[in-house]
């Protein structure tokens, strides 16, 4: 994953290159990532992280419930600091290890303290 980070005074960074497909977000406000899928075709929306705070954690967040349902909302706590933040992309697949499709940008959110 490669990404530049965005200005420290965003709180919320949302991916813009698959919004016909899914919605990804990652909220700095109490550290969570929003994954949507929006459309109906038997596939999850996935955003899959690195926490770039010295932590070397990494995870993924699924939206698995269908499309057009809530948003799923996962809740981390990343290690707080002034230059610490998430890479973070998305993507859609079959089933939690099916090849990935659609596969966004990779973004950039700060953790903020």
């Amino acid at each position: 994953m490669a990404g530049t980070p965005a200005s420290a005074s965003t709180h919320k960074v949302c991916a813009i290159d698959q919004g016909s497909v899914y919605d990804i977000c990652f909220d700095a406000d109490g550290d969570k990532f929003i994954v949507n899928d929006l459309r109906k075709d038997g596939m999850r929306a996935v955003v899959k992280w690195k926490a770039m705070d010295g932590s070397g954690r990494v995870g993924q967040c699924a939206d698995t419930d269908g499309a057009f349902n809530d948003p799923k909302v996962c809740d981390y706590d990343f290690k707080e600091g002034p230059q610490n933040y998430v890479l973070f992309t998305g993507f859609i697949q079959k089933g939690p290890r099916g090849e990935a499709h659609f596969i966004s940008y990779a973004y950039t959110g700060y953790i903020s303290g």
